[in-house]
Formats: structure tokens, sequence, C-alpha cells
């Protein structure tokens, strides 16, 4: 005989199949959180071994900027195999900043008096750069302002030593009108001051500078005092009062005779925001921990310091230049020791209590389970005991409502998918049952 399945029955098979639906949505992010820590590590050990190549933007190859490039570059492969530099040769600092703009260059020297452009970020002040004047002792020049009328020799234009100049002019109240100038490279210019076709060179450079030396030794030369270096501060921030101290050029007799008023500037190391912060704060590291051997190579390293040690450019630190200078300051947990710990104490009392708070809830959620069972277990008591069956008709509809009820706190969150299953094999084994005695009941013979 056949037996057709009530309309208001349930399919245990049904939602079983929904169980494990639940399960499949829990393990598919699992698994993708594990795809995701993987390509993570992959990228980090990639990472780890990648070999950086940059390109510093380092002015003329005659230039102090260009031969302490030489030496970082050289210092920073011995300590950082894995930090490349290589050194571009350039008219100056206004060329290394637009290198720097146009991603030709990644670092670049240059002065700090020059305007730089959105990608420049301040790495380091290297060294103290000076105005400096020099005038044929034929020339009448004794300060600035006596170069009205005169010739005179300026570096390249393009450059930082070029602009420097003009800011010096307009302090002085001088235009190009007021006398006549050449733009040139600094051998031309050493060329013409030593065959008097002009009557003084302007240059940026550290005091002790090579090429003037030569020109006040040998040339005929003699250093012009500019003394206004505090009231040019005013108008140029990056500015400052310095000298060129007495015997810088000669001991004896001393060039200067004096320690000769200047106007100094720094030159600085710049670095494009674009570049990786853990590769420059591994650079300036290096610039600091290895000082004495860059000094080995290039006696100005020495003066290599913190930009925070000269103020007035208002340009920004580079990131990872940054986190070299803040490395030894207090983090935010240290600053905060006693603050964060009461706030974790806290934490750590709600956590306890939530924990709690879950574990009432997990044995409300197993208890109400277990009664569910047990409510499942007396019926199949009663179902070995029933002999007719109008009342396992009642039973099996008392265990389709329960199973009803026991789906809706499934989904509520009143048992846990682990109670849902428990109670699933019990009732199975309840409506099992119940159709064997069903069964075994149509076999008895009816009494006559």
């Amino acid at each position: 005989m056949t037996r057709h399945q009530p309309a208001n029955s349930f399919s245990f098979n049904r939602f079983l199949s929904r169980y494990n639906l639940t399960t499949t949505k829990l393990v598919i992010p699992v698994l993708f959180s594990v795809g995701l820590v993987g390509f993570l590590a992959v990228s980090i050990i990639i990472d780890f071994n990648q070999v950086h190549y940059l390109t510093i933007a380092a002015g003329s190859r005659r230039g102090e900027s260009y031969i302490l490039s030489e030496a970082i570059a050289q210092i920073v492969a011995k300590h950082q195999p894995k930090i490349q530099i290589k050194l571009l040769e350039t008219n100056g600092t206004e060329e290394n900043i637009k290198s720097l703009e146009e991603n030709k260059a990644q670092l670049a020297t240059a002065q700090a008096d020059i305007p730089t452009l959105p990608s420049a970020r301040l790495v380091t002040n290297l060294f103290a750069d000076a105005f400096q004047l020099v005038v044929t002792n034929t020339s009448g020049i004794n300060d600035v302002a006596g170069l009205k009328g005169k010739r005179i020799a300026l570096p390249p234009q393009g450059g930082g030593q070029f602009e420097s100049f003009w800011m010096l002019a307009k302090h002085y109240r001088l235009t190009a009108k007021d006398f006549t100038y050449k733009a040139v490279p600094e051998l031309e210019a050493d060329t013409l001051f030593r065959n008097q076709q002009v009557d003084a060179v302007f240059r940026v450079r550290a005091p002790g500078n090579e090429s003037i030396q030569k020109l006040v030794q040998t040339s005929n030369g003699r250093l012009v005092s500019i003394d206004q270096g505090a009231a040019m501060k005013i108008t140029y921030p990056a500015l400052d009062s310095s000298f060129i101290p007495k015997g810088a050029y000669q001991g004896n007799p001393p060039i200067p005779p004096i320690n000769l008023p200047a106007v100094s500037v720094q030159r600085t190391l710049l670095a494009s925001k674009n570049v990786d912060p853990s590769v420059i704060r591994q650079i300036t590291a290096i610039l600091y921990d290895h000082r004495q051997e860059l000094a080995n190579i290039m006696p100005l390293a020495a003066n290599i310091s913190p930009p925070n040690a000269v103020g007035g450019t208002g340009l920004p630190l580079h990131l990872g230049a940054a986190a070299y200078y803040d490395r030894e300051k207090p983090n935010f947990i240290q600053e905060n020791a006693e603050y964060l710990g009461f706030i974790l104490t806290i934490v750590l009392l709600c956590g306890s209590w939530i924990w709690q708070i879950k574990a009432r809830l997990e044995m409300a959620k197993k208890n109400r389970g277990d009664g569910y069972n047990q409510d499942i277990v007396k019926l199949m008591k009663t179902i070995a005991t029933c002999s007719d069956m109008k009342s396992l008709e009642q039973i099996r509809a008392d265990l389709l409502h329960k199973f009803e009820r026991v789906v809706e706190a499934l989904d509520q969150d009143r048992i846990s998918p682990e109670t849902f299953q428990s109670f699933t094999f019990t009732w199975e084994a309840a409506m099992s049952e119940l159709r064997d005695r069903q069964l075994w009941l149509t076999r008895i013979p009816k009494k006559s």
C-alpha cells in the first residue's frame, strides 16, 4: 500500500541541506581569508628581495653636491645593496627639482632658497653653501653695490646659483641694466676672470671650494664681504647670516684675512614623495650612522644635519625621513601608557563580562536543545507502547509540530546549528520508529 506524505509535513533532508548551505557560506570567507594571507605573504617576500633603483639629480660634475652624491651612492650600496643609486649631472638646483617632478630622478640636491615643486620632500641638510663674490684686485669693487657698471660672470641659467645672485642683486637694488653679465659654466667663467674679461664672478659654494681657491691664490682675485645676511633673511627665510672663516683659502698669509661676513644657504637632499618611505628611511639612517665613512670620502659630509636644525625652507619632510628622525621619540602607546592601561583594563573586564554572557547564552541554547530532544525521547517511549493508528497519527502531528518549533528556534538563533543537527538525528529516529510501529500495527490480524 502506498502512503502519501501529508501536505503539512517537513522534509528532513531539505533542512539538512539548508544547514549544509549555511556551513558552506562560513567556509567560503575562511578560504578567502587564507588566500588573502597567502597573497600578502608572497607580496612581503617579493618586497623583501626587491632591488630599488634610484637616480639622484646632483648638479655639475665639478660641484660639491655631485661629489657628495657620489659618496652617498657608494656608501648606501655598501651597507644596503638592495638600494642602488645612479647620478644624473645637471645644471643645478632648478633642473634638479624639475627632474624630481618629472620622475627623471627620485632624489635631488638643492639649495634651500630655491622654490620647489609639489613632488619634492625634504630628507636632510647636507652642508651650508656661502654666497661668494670674487673680484679682481684692479676692479675697484669693495662691496655688492660696487658691481654697478662692472662685468660679472654668473653661473648658468637654470641653476640655483643663478637665481641666488638675483636675490642678492634685488636686495642691493641692482638690476640687469646696472652691469654686464655672462651666465656661463664654471670653467669658462674662471678663464674669463684670469684673462681680465670680467671684473667679478659669483658662486654659491661651500667655504674652501677648490675653484674659488685657485682664483684667490693664483688669479689675482679677492673675496668681497656680503654683510647683510640677517637683513636678507627677512625676505628670504632660507638664508642665514654667516661668515667665510679667516684662512679658509690660505693659511699664511690668511685668505680671507678676517672672518669675512657672508650669506649662507643650506644645500639639501630632496626625495620624491612617491618613493617608498621604507627606502628613504634606510637611506637617511645610512647618512647618519655612517657619516664618518662619508666624510672620509667627502669632508663636507661631516656637516649633514637634521632639517629642523635650520628653519625657513617650509618644505615638508619625506615620510621615510620623518620616521628616522622620530625613531627615539616615545610612540603613542608609550606616551599614553597609563591611560591606555586603564582602557585595556576596562576592555578586559567588558570582554570577561561578554564572554560570561555568551557562555550563559550558549548554555541556554544547549539546555533548550536538550529539552527538545527529551520531548522526542518521551514521544518515542509512547510510540513503543501505542496500539492504535489514531494515536500514532496524533504522535506524528506532534513530531511535525516540534520540528516546526525547532526550525523556528534555529532561525531566531535560540539554538545553535550543532544543537539543531543533534535534534534532527533524534527526530529522524522517532519518525523511523513511528513508521515501523504503523507498519507493525497494519500487519496484526483484526479480531473477529
